[in-house]
């Protein structure tokens, strides 16, 4: 029976987590650059989302992490379950704090990314950092289908 109530959580959480980085990464995100005219604006709205959605994270990953070890004790052989989530909670930490932080930074330093030029080493800086935290979140989208291959079809 306790087991099931750990597989329930770590479902819902799971599914809460990957639902959120889905609708935000493939539908507000888009949606919000196409609807709001001033790029800055839109870039500054999703980014407070993004921020909104690691907090999620910070959430519901240590709930996963936890209910995940419960269940590797009990039934599965399959460590991921429990590794999955924390590598995913290490990569958030790691984009928030570091590749966040700073692409704020250079965006109080540059004003406005729109009239910056490109050849501007902070925006030169701002876009890879883009690029890094773009590729991170989709890491943790991926890290997700194999946990849920683990709790559904396994």
């Amino acid at each position: 029976m306790i087991l099931i109530i750990f597989l329930y959580v770590y479902s819902i959480c799971l599914s809460i987590f990957f639902g959120s980085s889905i609708f935000i990464g493939y539908f507000t995100a888009p949606y919000v650059f196409k609807t709001i005219k001033s790029r800055d604006e839109a870039g500054n709205m999703v980014g407070h989302l993004l921020h909104k959605f690691s907090i999620l994270g910070y959430i519901t990953l240590p709930i996963m992490i936890i209910s995940g070890y419960m269940i590797y004790i009990n039934k599965y052989s399959n460590i991921f379950i429990t590794l999955g989530p924390f590598i995913i909670l290490i990569l958030i930490i790691f984009s928030e704090n570091f590749i966040s932080k700073r692409m704020g930074i250079l965006k109080k330093q540059m004003i406005s990314i729109t009239v910056t030029p490109k050849e501007d080493s902070r925006r030169k800086e701002f876009n890879y950092l883009h690029k890094w935290s773009v590729k991170l979140f989709l890491v943790n989208e991926l890290l997700c289908l194999p946990l849920f291959y683990i709790i559904f079809i396994r």
